[in-house]
């Protein structure tokens, strides 16, 4: 759920309290008792969960019990420290088994909105989720997500891939389903989680991950998701999401081989895209295991360009197969001539470098057509498709016979 999701929630009277607490029977009293049509409520388990969502999602209430660590330290405090700094309208709720005087300093110093002794006053708890006045209805129905234990959400291997087709656009004039097999480039692998969880949200999930340095685990799951729900898919060229962090380790470039070649995959057909929000920790481990990973056959193609750390600096240092224009620059294009400048010089320079471009977030016929006058030659977006499992579009595109179907998973996708 996006900023936008919660505001339009909160315009309907809905509030959103997030709880955390390492007793999972703890949460599940709490969320009972509170649940309401009016409320929607996540659980967590570990502060980086907790973190990890509020990079995320807004929420107008916070109840964090103080000590969520195995050490038992007041970790609880770090999460009211974000919390009070980046949301300073939200309701802080601190609980703790154990109040005194320096607790409840420590608490005013971080930003508490108010300490909250166990066993807890339910009713005081109810009134600052609820609002003053709300009468209490224990029992009653409303949304409750629990934010699975990453270690037991990885070990259930519970992601699955989508697909996006990557079209020429030299040899595109319409929508996506006039498309032939031969006007594909290629198609860009997504992952899907279950609904029920926030980790149906791949953005939540690998941060969640790089909070408990599992990253590298976290982008094997999704690259085997991939190869195996691309097989209907032939030997086409794929793109698969690679965190740059991940391959700072270094186990990850021969751990991503051995899972491409075992797969029965040609490393030469892949090209694993980076995208970066946060600073490269290892930028000379980085550069040394992706110049590995391409002696080995594989490409990259460098991801969101012009947002985030996606900038002139990674050209030059990554020297990319393919460079990827951020949809965001594609949005209201047609009618917005500053956009259409700095496509055209994109595509101009990655001209000059030979780095073919792909412009994502193609939406329009109007857009499409703009886009490809301003020499890029690659598109991806909804105009031409949307994500589907890859045994639709072999049909739709290959024309293969229907195969066995895949599991199903919602709709949630990687694309903003």
């Amino acid at each position: 759920m996006g900023d936008s999701d919660s505001h339009s929630r909160a315009a309907n009277g809905v509030r959103r309290v997030l709880l955390l607490d390492d007793e999972a029977s703890v949460l599940d009293v709490l969320s009972n008792y509170l649940r309401s049509p009016r409320l929607e409520i996540v659980t967590c388990q570990e502060i980086e969960a907790a973190e990890a969502v509020l990079k995320h999602s807004h929420f107008d209430v916070v109840v964090t019990d103080l000590r969520v660590s195995e050490l038992g330290g007041l970790e609880g405090m770090r999460l009211i420290r974000f919390v009070a700094t980046h949301f300073p309208e939200t309701v802080v709720l601190a609980m703790s088994g154990f109040v005194n005087e320096e607790v409840l300093a420590i608490g005013r110093a971080v930003g508490v909105t108010d300490v909250l002794q166990k066993p807890l006053d339910l009713k005081r708890l109810w009134e600052w989720v609820h609002g003053q006045g709300v009468p209490m209805e224990v029992g009653g129905e409303g949304p409750v997500e629990h934010m699975d234990l990453l270690d037991e959400f990885m070990q259930r291997n519970l992601v699955r891939a989508v697909f996006q087709p990557i079209a020429d656009l030299a040899l595109v004039e319409g929508p996506g389903e006039d498309m032939a097999g031969e006007q594909i480039h290629g198609y860009e692998s997504l992952a899907r989680a279950p609904a029920g969880t926030p980790l149906r949200n791949p953005e939540i999930l690998f941060e969640y991950a790089a909070r408990k340095e599992r990253l590298v685990e976290c982008d094997l799951m999704c690259i085997r998701a991939a190869l195996r729900d691309a097989v209907p898919l032939g030997q086409a060229r794929l793109f698969i999401n690679v965190h740059p962090r991940s391959l700072t380790s270094p186990d990850a470039p021969r751990a991503i081989r051995d899972v491409v070649v075992a797969a029965g995959r040609d490393p030469r057909d892949i090209v694993l895209e980076l995208t970066e929000h946060h600073a490269i920790v290892n930028p000379a481990a980085f550069a040394s295991h992706l110049q590995k990973l391409r002696e080995w056959g594989f490409q990259c193609a460098l991801d969101d360009f012009g947002v985030g750390y996606a900038n002139l600096r990674l050209i030059s240092e990554i020297r990319p197969d393919y460079l990827k224009i951020s949809g965001y620059f594609c949005l209201g294009v047609a009618r917005d001539p500053y956009r259409q400048v700095l496509i055209r010089n994109v595509a101009r320079m990655a001209g000059d470098l030979k780095i073919p471009v792909i412009c994502e977030g193609i939406e329009t016929e109007e857009e499409h057509h703009i886009v490809r006058q301003l020499g890029v030659p690659f598109g991806q977006g909804y105009l031409f498709s949307r994500p589907h499992p890859g045994t639709d579009l072999a049909r739709r595109y290959l024309g293969a016979a229907p195969a066995s179907p895949q599991p199903s998973v919602p709709a949630t996708s990687l694309l903003p």
